[in-house]
Formats: C-alpha cells, structure tokens, sequence
C-alpha cells in the first residue's frame, strides 16, 4: 500500500501517523505474514460454516426419516 503512494503524500517521517504505520506493520511481522494469517482465518471460518452446514443438514435428515 505505502509503495502506491507518492512520496509527497506521506506523512513526515517525525510525525505520529508514520510512526503508528511503521509500528503496526513491524508488528504484524511483514505484510505477506499478515496476508497468510488472513487467509488462514479466512479458511477456518469456512471451514467452521460448512460443518454447521453439514450438522444442519445431518439434523434435517434425521427429522425427515423420523417423521
């Protein structure tokens, strides 16, 4: 993001904003690290939705041969 920007438009390297952009990009330990746990999360909550799709579907199932 920071490398599409002009160097004009960022902010003095002093000031506060530049200091919290570089803090929460070190913290993050890299951008591409950053991406990868996102995709990771991103992986789990599908992965969570499709087992309550699958124990929906398992329930309706057992409804349906009860009834």
């Amino acid at each position: 993001l920071l490398r599409l920007l002009p160097i004009s438009s960022l902010p003095p390297a002093r000031s506060p904003l530049y200091l919290s952009l570089c803090n929460s990009f070190q913290t993050r330990c890299g951008f591409p690290e950053y991406v990868f746990s996102l995709s990771k999360s991103w992986c789990s909550a599908l992965q969570l939705l499709l087992a309550f799709t699958q124990t929906a579907t398992n329930w309706w199932l057992l409804l349906l041969l009860l009834s």
